[in-house]
């Protein structure tokens, strides 16, 4: 008769099972690599460090040196009108070789909104520009204007029908209401004011308010040609010449 073979097994103990288990299998890389950074901490921290540095100092010459990302460094921003201590960022053109106005920010000066106010912020009436400005501003051309008109001042009323004058250029400007004076005036004005923004220009000085308004540049240039266009016999006069043999560069 055949033996019989007993099919008594003794049990696992929960010790080794746990040992061979799946989960301590699986937990092992985790181990290893959080052992790999305890150790090694310190070196990935720097690594990390400097790897960013790279990059952003990569960026900053891209935005520098590359064409169209410089023109997304120049700000515009108009000057403030409700005080002295604002800050503004004037346009700047760095294809040219003359860098004409500064990149970086620089107070803008206001005359506020009276005169009394405008007196306490150090600014007084400037002919030229029919306006208040500090004495921050620039004012080129303001004596040529102002003696434009055989070395006297142009004349200037409170009303169109000219029934009261204005004595002087500090009476026009402490006039809380409209001036009324001459077509002859306001073209002179609108000669000076051109010429002043291009000194303005290129020495790289402050923009007042007229100045860097392209709309009253406009409307300047468009005045004098509207006169240039009248019929006058004086202006078809063979009365100036010009040199043909010139030869010009651009920058």
């Amino acid at each position: 008769m055949d033996k019989i073979f007993s099919c008594d097994y003794q049990p696992v103990s929960e010790v080794d099972a746990d040992r061979d288990s799946d989960a301590t299998i699986t937990n092992r890389p985790t181990r290893r690599a959080q052992e790999f950074l305890e150790k090694n901490l310190a070196t990935i921290t720097i690594t990390g460090l400097l790897i960013v540095l790279i990059l952003l100092v990569t960026a900053v010459i891209i935005a520098i040196t590359v064409e169209p990302f410089r023109r997304v460094l120049i700000m515009k921003a108009t000057p403030t009108s409700t005080g002295h201590t604002g800050t503004s960022v004037y346009p700047v053109e760095l294809n040219s070789q003359r860098q004409c106005l500064p990149t970086t920010p620089r107070i803008t000066y206001s005359c506020g909104n009276s005169t009394t106010e405008a007196e306490a912020r150090g600014c007084a009436y400037d002919p030229l520009a029919g306006c208040w400005l500090h004495k921050e501003c620039p004012r080129d051309f303001t004596h040529e204007f102002a003696t434009f008109n055989h070395g006297k001042p142009f004349v200037y009323y409170y009303d169109e029908g000219m029934t009261r004058q204005m004595k002087d250029y500090d009476e026009v400007g402490r006039n809380p209401d409209r001036y009324w004076t001459s077509i002859r005036e306001h073209l002179v004005h609108c000669l000076y004011l051109l010429r002043r923004g291009h000194e303005v220009h290129m020495r790289g000085d402050r923009l007042d308010t007229m100045l860097g308004d392209l709309e009253h540049v406009d409307h300047c240039t468009n005045m004098l040609a509207d006169w240039l266009r009248r019929d006058d016999p004086v202006l078809d006069h063979v009365g100036t010449s010009g040199q043909t043999h010139c030869f010009m560069s651009c920058t």
